[in-house]
């Protein structure tokens, strides 16, 4: 009655298993399980060998840390893990990169943990490398404490960079020979200014000096002179500007940029943390009030000529953003004010401390210009011994000794010597310019060195390499305000020298590094002396050219 497919069951007879003694059972058991392989001395060998290997690279790798390898210039002996870090001392470090370079040579390699570090210290190799090789050596590191405080700052932008590009057109469009020209009327003013108000309150010729210096840059980048703001303003540019060259001083924190993971540390630990932020609200102070009246100026229409206006009006041709721009501003007053007021100060420190420089440079000059008319530009070619007084301020004191680093964006061959990709490289300029084998007693102050040779070298002494604007830097990297720079160093210190006499009035005048401080720039500490117009006939005609350019 059912089919095959029926859901019909029956009973069916239980199935017993057979009783299995415990051998039989394992003989069942191996029979339906895989026999598992014997470990032999030959696989034991191999994990052992693949274990080896795994902690001798392991090791090797960490011994790599802080090791200089082969390739790399001599140095100091290096230390596990840390390389040369904790020979750096936080002062005054130019001071030990020279003793290094008296003791290794003109090219010394640094291991600073994992990053090389490769200080130039002669004038060939400078050439050689940051000159000749510029593709290769003139990109500049990333700086985290500044990218922090400043956001941007295309100081630190690569060459090959949209931002690196835009800022040389802009560069040249404010500081090319004819844009230059067009800004001396302006600038006349201020320095016929300066020497006025050290005349009448020569105790305060330090402000007097930063306050000319500030102004001259507001007016050319802003449109406006820095007056119109307060005259104590630049008081608060040249605070943030100390702090911000304390930022940018290289060993003076913990190596942020190699050890990214100390970014992590709470800021009541990280004193460069608190130093970050007071930077951004002081120099945020100083610009942003700057930024804001000219661009209210500038919405209104009105024009003067100013760096901004030129770079807003073809905002396409620069292909930087308003940010960038502002950053740029930033950029060319830290690199035109600081500088130049230092400078200033070390010339004049060096007049009190070395009376018999300053009444050779009177004489000359009282010889070409006389007493009837203050000197202008046209003058200064003919003052030899003036000229050699600010070469040899420049070599003696000069203002950036270890000049700005750069960075090796490939692998760079010097002779035998191979400098890797990533590597900072350090002009040393005080080296070169204190190196006993190339400058006769090179810790004397003596501009008569530039009267017998034209950069001072001693008989028999090459002078490859060597350039009267080497204190501005090298390579693609240059100081693109080097004209700019020189002519007001130029007709402030043939003004000083026609109008003033400086005097030691302490017994103590020393230009001694003792006397100086240093950051990311040298200056002197604050210094006194005894100031005095030269005579009545140049104090009625600094007083009449005052009052004829400010008029």
């Amino acid at each position: 009655m059912f089919g095959p497919c029926s859901h019909r069951t029956t009973r069916s007879t239980p199935i017993v298993s057979p009783k299995l003694s415990p051998s039989d059972r394992y003989k069942e058991d191996s029979a339906v399980r895989p026999t598992p392989k014997s470990i032999t001395p030959n696989s034991m060998i191999s994990v052992l060998v693949i274990v080896l290997l795994f902690v001798v690279v392991f090791l090797s790798r960490w011994r790599e840390i802080g090791h200089r390898e082969p390739f790399l210039p001599p140095g100091p002996p290096t230390k596990f893990l840390l390389g040369n870090a904790k020979d750096f001392p936080r002062l005054m470090s130019f001071v030990q990169l020279t003793r290094w370079a008296a003791e290794y040579g003109e090219i010394v390699s640094l291991k600073i943990l994992n990053k090389n570090m490769i200080i130039l210290n002669t004038a060939p190799v400078v050439k050689a490398i940051l000159d000749k090789q510029g593709l290769l050596s003139g990109d500049r590191p990333q700086v985290y404490l500044i990218q922090r405080a400043e956001g941007v700052y295309p100081v630190f932008a690569n060459l090959d960079s949209r931002l690196c590009r835009g800022s040389r057109k802009a560069y040249h469009t404010f500081l090319s020979s004819e844009a230059i020209a067009s800004y001396l009327p302006m600038q006349q003013r201020e320095y016929a200014r300066l020497i006025h108000d050290i005349a009448h309150s020569p105790n305060d010729f330090i402000p007097h000096i930063k306050r000319m210096m500030s102004s001259i840059l507001v007016s050319l980048l802003y449109g406006k002179s820095l007056s119109d703001f307060g005259d104590s303003k630049y008081l608060l540019y040249f605070d943030s500007a100390r702090k911000f060259a304390e930022l940018a001083d290289p060993f003076a924190h913990p190596p942020l940029d190699i050890l990214p993971f100390l970014k992590l540390v709470p800021a009541r630990w990280a004193k460069w943390k608190r130093l970050c932020e007071e930077v951004k609200q002081i120099r945020g102070d100083f610009f942003d009030e700057l930024y804001e009246d000219f661009e209210t100026r500038y919405n209104a229409g009105e024009r003067t000529g100013s760096f901004l206006e030129k770079i807003l009006d073809h905002p396409t041709h620069f292909d930087m953003t308003v940010e960038e721009i502002r950053g740029l501003t930033h950029v060319l007053m830290d690199g035109g004010v600081d500088t130049s007021a230092a400078f200033l100060q070390s010339f004049v420190l060096a007049l009190v401390c070395n009376p018999a420089c300053q009444v050779k440079a009177q004489s000359e000059i009282d010889r070409v210009i006389g007493d009837n008319r203050m000197p202008t530009l046209r003058d200064f070619e003919d003052l030899p011994y003036l000229r050699a007084l600010i070469k040899e301020t420049h070599r003696f004191r000069t203002i950036l000794p270890g000049a700005l680093p750069h960075y090796a964006s490939k692998d760079i061959q010097h002779g035998e010597y191979l400098i890797p990709e990533g590597s900072i490289l350090i002009m040393n300029t005080w080296g070169i310019f204190h190196d006993a084998k190339i400058f006769e007693s090179p810790d004397t102050f003596d501009p008569e060195r530039y009267m017998k040779s034209e950069f001072g070298v001693k008989d028999g002494a090459s002078s490859d390499g060597l350039r009267d604007n080497l204190p501005f830097g090298t390579g693609r990297r240059i100081c693109p305000g080097i004209e700019m720079a020189e002519r007001t160093l130029a007709i402030n210190t043939m003004n000083l020298v026609w109008g003033l006499s400086f005097a030691d009035k302490t017994g103590q005048c020393s230009m001694d590094l003792n006397n100086y401080h240093c950051t990311s720039d040298l200056s002197p500490n604050p210094f006194t002396c005894e100031i005095k117009v030269r005579d009545a006939k140049r104090a009625r005609l600094i007083d009449e050219t005052y009052t004829y350019m400010t008029a």
